[in-house]
């Protein structure tokens, strides 16, 4: 399995040249990432595709979340929650030839949570985006977007509760791209 996604991500790599286009992001997010509570993170994003249509691969990991209520019933006041989201998806740029180019996508979403206390298990799920890009094609340009991610994992704690949660939701991701 393991050769199987090397060969894909190489074929991935060595094809970029023949889809005209692509680009490399670097971002800073902040969000909604569990129990209503919003942390900042960091993300990368490589693209690949033409001059309209993308294919997005993007790892976004947020800061220690601190007292967060995971599961009521857990005697432990507040829980540390880690959240990392990695994402495969689709982006649509719209304008091609400007230098300010709106732009749509969307996507599956794995994520993982960690928590002191409470044991929890990825989960897969969905993201939806809207953003601009402002610069030159290529050379580097100013992005910002608005994202929506939602994943349900299973949380238990100790051998008796178990919960499913919704982690993730409401974002602003701003950086800058690397277009090629």
């Amino acid at each position: 399995m393991r050769r199987v996604m090397l060969v894909m991500a190489a074929c991935c790599v060595l094809a970029s040249p023949a889809l005209a286009g692509g680009g490399v992001d670097l971002y800073g997010a902040y969000g909604e990432v569990a129990g209503g509570e919003e942390e900042i993170g960091v993300g990368a994003r490589l693209s690949l595709g033409g001059t309209h249509w993308m294919v997005d691969v993007a790892a976004t990991g947020f800061a220690d979340v601190e007292d967060v209520e995971i599961i009521p019933e857990s005697p432990a006041e507040g829980e540390s929650v880690k959240y990392r989201a990695f994402d495969l998806g689709l982006r649509y740029l719209f304008y091609n030839g400007h230098k300010l180019r709106p732009y749509l996508g969307a996507g599956a979403t794995y994520a993982t949570a960690s928590a002191t206390n409470v044991s929890i298990d990825g989960g897969l799920g969905y993201y939806g985006l809207a953003g601009l890009r402002y610069g030159k094609t290529p050379g580097i340009q100013f992005m910002a977007e608005v994202i929506y991610r939602w994943t349900e994992v299973q949380a238990s704690y100790g051998l008796a509760v178990d919960r499913d949660i919704e982690i993730g939701g409401f974002g602003l991701q701003m950086g800058l791209s690397f277009v090629f």
